[in-house]
């Protein structure tokens, strides 16, 4: 199988910030979730999308917003026209841009996971996106990026909400996910698990299911992947990163990270290099 034409790039001189594109209409991202927000777009055609057990089509004239730690899945309704153009932006980043154009805290706002109809912050991302990924001007491209940003902090961000309270389900589930990260290469199981929170394991599958979307294990290999790949970019070995994120070899690794990028390893981390 031919690997899917997804290209991922980091823009000079913008801390936590990513971006992709990918043309090709064949390619199914399957159900996974983003440590970032993910603002996405397609401007070639529709996209199918699936969110908590909800399915929707975001359309050529309107750009999603998905908050970090959100489930979805998303493929082209078309099979013959697809430009589909995403950022990834660091929560801390959208903090301190906030604070700039609001004089408040940092991470004081938040975007909500929705469809958007507002076709000039629409066509800002999409002259921004390819500005970032061709103007040698450093002035140029930092100016464009705050001011795109700006104005959808300014029509689309709301004030974030309060933390679940103590004993809720949705405050164990935090719980569970901050187990995960402090504990990601590790083999964690699941009685394990279920006694460190004082439930069945039958009961903690099915809350934390219908709390995130996906089971604990396949959200521990989320998390496992989206260090991988932050890893990756910062120059450590593909073995090395497959050992320190909780994969047994490089292939395991390998398997993973091209069903959930669409690409292998190797190949993202030449793509990074080489813009």
């Amino acid at each position: 199988m031919a690997t899917a034409q997804v290209r991922y790039f980091k823009p000079a001189g913008l801390s936590g910030l990513e971006l992709l594109s990918c043309p090709d209409v064949s390619y199914l991202f399957p159900p996974h979730f983003h440590q970032s927000y993910c603002i996405w777009l397609n401007s070639s055609g529709g996209e199918h999308y699936s969110h908590r057990g909800n399915s929707s089509i975001l359309q050529p004239g309107s750009f999603g917003i998905i908050a970090p730690g959100e489930v979805h899945e998303n493929y082209a309704c078309a099979n013959n026209a697809r430009s589909l153009l995403t950022y990834y932006l660091d929560p801390e980043q959208l903090g301190s841009i906030g604070a700039q154009i609001r004089e408040s805290a940092p991470g004081e706002i938040e975007f909500r996971t929705d469809f958007y109809q507002d076709t000039q912050a629409l066509q800002g991302l999409i002259h921004l996106h390819q500005l970032l990924n061709d103007s040698p001007s450093a002035l140029e491209r930092e100016s464009a990026f705050l001011e795109t940003f700006a104005l959808l902090i300014k029509r689309h961000a709301v004030a974030r909400l309060p933390e679940a309270s103590p004993g809720s389900e949705k405050e164990r589930v935090a719980r569970i996910i901050a187990l995960f990260h402090a504990h990601l290469a590790e083999d964690i199981g699941l009685e394990e698990l279920a006694g460190h929170f004082d439930c069945t394991a039958y009961h903690l599958i099915r809350f934390f299911r219908k709390a995130v979307g996906l089971s604990p294990h396949a959200y521990l290999i989320q998390l496992r992947l989206e260090k991988a790949k932050q890893l990756l970019t910062q120059g450590r070995s593909i073995i090395d990163v497959a050992l320190a994120t909780g994969f047994s070899d490089q292939s395991h690794l390998t398997r993973h990270f091209k069903i959930r990028f669409g690409i292998p390893p190797g190949r993202y981390v030449r793509q990074i290099q080489n813009r």
